[in-house]
């Protein structure tokens, strides 16, 4: 869609696919993404629009042991079903499936909870090059005023979370802010969400996005002040 009017947006650039989750254990990384969620969107933290769930096999090649990742795709394949497994990719040019891979499970809500307590209950994780498990969820929302509740004007766009919950929890965030410029509104605005963010604000991702001048696409710069 091309923008009505001028937004700042606060999102990662394409070399960078994620940012770290502030807590270190993944309750405490939860309860912050629900404070921010709870208290600056008009997200409902019970209804993720997506919920996947993923577990690696051992990357033997790089001597990664068998029995760890082999028990927690044993239990997640007891609580949510077989799953799908398939390789984690493919070698080029060959076309050779690699032999490590990955079950994956599209959840609906209501294995949500159980999902997420049965990742907190296996900490702590041994460390592999991928996983070993994975719960990735998604929220779409607008953001509200936090003191008074109110949904902000003039959000043409939703912002969005997107979460990784594992042994390194990393969130992929665009969050667009209502704002024609980044003025002292605006910056008011950042100081009072601040507090309940669940990852580092880094000034640097900020972009202005506006319509071209011919109004056919959207345009993004960096923000100045």
């Amino acid at each position: 869609m091309i923008a009505e009017r001028p937004y700042i947006t606060y999102a990662l650039p394409i070399s960078r696919t994620t940012q770290a989750l502030l807590g270190g254990k993944i309750e405490k990384v939860w309860t912050n993404i629900q404070h921010f969620l709870s208290n600056c969107t008009n997200a409902d933290i019970e209804n993720p629009n997506s919920i996947r769930l993923i577990a690696y096999s051992a990357d033997e090649d790089n001597n990664e042991t068998l029995e760890p990742v082999n028990t927690i795709i044993k239990g997640a394949q007891l609580l949510f079903g077989k799953g799908k497994t398939s390789p984690i990719g493919y070698m080029y040019p060959s076309g050779e499936p690699h032999k490590q891979t990955q079950v994956e499970w599209d959840l609906e809500i209501r294995n949500f909870n159980k999902a997420l307590n049965y990742l907190i209950s296996g900490q702590p994780y041994p460390k592999y090059n991928l996983g070993p498990i994975e719960l990735i969820i998604s929220y779409d929302f607008h953001l509200l005023n936090p003191l008074s509740k109110e949904v902000l004007p003039n959000q043409q766009f939703q912002s969005s979370l997107l979460i990784w919950l594992t042994k390194r929890n990393c969130v992929r965030p665009c969050i667009n802010f209502p704002f024609i410029e980044p003025n002292q509104d605006f910056w008011n605005y950042v100081k009072s969400i601040e507090p309940f963010l669940p990852f580092k604000f880094e000034e640097k991702v900020l972009r202005l996005v506006s319509a071209n001048k011919k109004g056919k696409i959207n345009v993004c710069r960096p923000h100045e002040g």
